[in-house]
């Protein structure tokens, strides 16, 4: 059997791009290493841009029957003690991904795409026109073909380095934890909440069921200097930031403990690789405290699913599918990597942030985050 396409990771991206083509009529496979559901590390909070785009594929009834939390401000918590706050543009949703990726998953396979868990995609390799992927199954290995493949499996994967991608070679690397909490959550019924520490940030909202999703970024540096693990980077994010001290001790630690991933390299990514259509952190990894990951990857999911639509239907031809969504791609995400990049040199560089706020106040920080978010319309 020969498929239209082929998807390789089932999160947002992955399913959006996998549903899309299926809700299109075309012969689908997703492909997921691990089984759903799962507990994932993520800020789980969804912009109303993410909201838009999950009722665009049909499924945002579905997502409103989990109660997710409807997040309507914010703030950022300065080590200083002082705080920005921020109301966001449109409502937010709070839901964790242990629901999020699951019902995605499914509603791809109700469209019409055939879904496969516990499935590791050894190698793709592209030959007159088709693509061969090899993978890894209970019952050994597989290779399958397609006229098409998207790329979707998250950060980084082995992937990457066969297909020799650029960013493994930055220096620059971050690492990422989340964990949920409960008990007393009253205080951040409907808000988010950024904080500031050396070396990384962290965030708290919550979820469905009131439960708080605490998140966080830090420098393999810093992880590396506070040692003892992620309660030790916890431990000193709180030293650091009495805010998020004052927040957390009034917070239970919930039945899920803590999630690391590692490295996380914060830049845009080529969108396409040696044909592959690349999706969401495939393609480029947006700053948590953006708010925007979620939204970004369901809309490269499904901005790939549309490209190759056009291509498989035959309005363009299937060899310029992949340039052809590099083009749209940079033309719809490059203002977001750009000012998350200005961001982060705020957030992230102790001396940078303190100059920006000499100069202009915490106004600076008020004013670029209304730029990104003019940005994602730009």
């Amino acid at each position: 059997m020969i498929y239209d396409a082929i998807v390789i990771g089932a999160g947002p991206a992955g399913s959006a791009a996998a549903t899309t083509l299926a809700q299109s009529g075309h012969r689908v496979l997703l492909l997921e290493k691990e089984q759903f559901p799962r507990h994932k590390v993520c800020g789980e909070f969804l912009s109303g841009d993410a909201t838009r785009l999950l009722e665009r594929l049909g499924i945002g009834e579905a997502v409103a029957a989990c109660a997710p939390e409807r997040i309507t401000e914010g703030s950022i918590h300065l080590p200083n003690g002082r705080s920005v706050p921020f109301r966001l543009p449109a409502p937010a949703t709070g839901l964790s991904r242990f629901l999020l990726d699951d019902l995605l998953a499914r509603w791809a396979r109700n469209a019409g795409a055939e879904v496969r868990f516990g499935v590791r995609v050894a190698s793709v390799e592209r030959s007159d026109g088709r693509f061969r992927v090899a993978f890894g199954a209970g019952d050994g290995p597989k290779e399958l073909e397609a006229r098409a493949v998207v790329g979707a499996w998250g950060r980084w994967d082995a992937l990457d380095r066969a297909l020799e991608r650029s960013f493994l070679r930055r220096s620059s690397r971050f690492l990422g934890w989340s964990r949920d909490f409960c008990g007393d959550t009253s205080a951040l019924a409907g808000r988010v909440r950024l904080y500031l520490f050396r070396g990384g940030y962290c965030g708290l909202s919550r979820v469905e069921g009131g439960t708080v999703n605490l998140a966080g970024v830090v420098s393999e540096r810093v992880r590396a200097a506070a040692g003892g693990g992620w309660e030790a980077v916890v431990d000193q994010a709180r030293r650091d930031n009495t805010s998020l001290d004052r927040d957390l001790s009034v917070l239970e630690p919930g039945p899920v403990g803590f999630l690391g991933t590692g490295p996380v390299f914060f830049t845009a990514k080529p969108p396409a690789e040696d044909g592959i259509l690349m999706a969401g952190d495939a393609a480029g990894v947006l700053d948590p405290f953006s708010g925007e990951g979620q939204s970004a990857a369901l809309a490269s999911g499904i901005l790939a699913a549309e490209t190759l639509h056009a291509a498989l239907s035959g309005d363009i031809p299937l060899a310029r599918a992949a340039p052809a969504y590099a083009r749209a791609w940079k033309r719809r995400f490059a203002y977001r990597f750009g000012w998350t990049a200005l961001l982060r040199s705020l957030m992230l560089r102790p001396r940078a942030g303190a100059i920006a706020r000499r100069l202009g106040g915490d106004r600076i920080i008020a004013f670029a985050l209304r730029a990104f978010r003019d940005s994602r319309t730009a």
